[in-house]
């Protein structure tokens, strides 16, 4: 369900390895937050694979962050 609502949005043409690897909690820099409390961390994976209203809140919550993260927002 994710991915589907992820390619729908074209946020799967916009991943980069920078993005995984900060999402992930793999970033070089040592002050970001994201590697005590990565992203991942708070989605529920099996509620983002069988509930479409969660899949589509978490989508539109990554486009958010992505549009954040490549300065297009904020």
């Amino acid at each position: 369900m994710i991915l589907f609502l992820l390619w729908r949005r074209g946020l799967l043409r916009r991943l980069e390895g920078e993005k995984v690897r900060f999402a992930l909690g793999w970033a070089p820099d040592p002050l970001t937050l994201s590697r005590r409390y990565p992203v991942w961390r708070i989605l529920n994976p099996l509620r983002l694979l069988v509930s479409p209203r969660y899949a589509t809140a978490v989508a539109g919550w990554l486009e958010y962050r992505m549009n954040l993260y490549d300065g297009f927002e904020g």
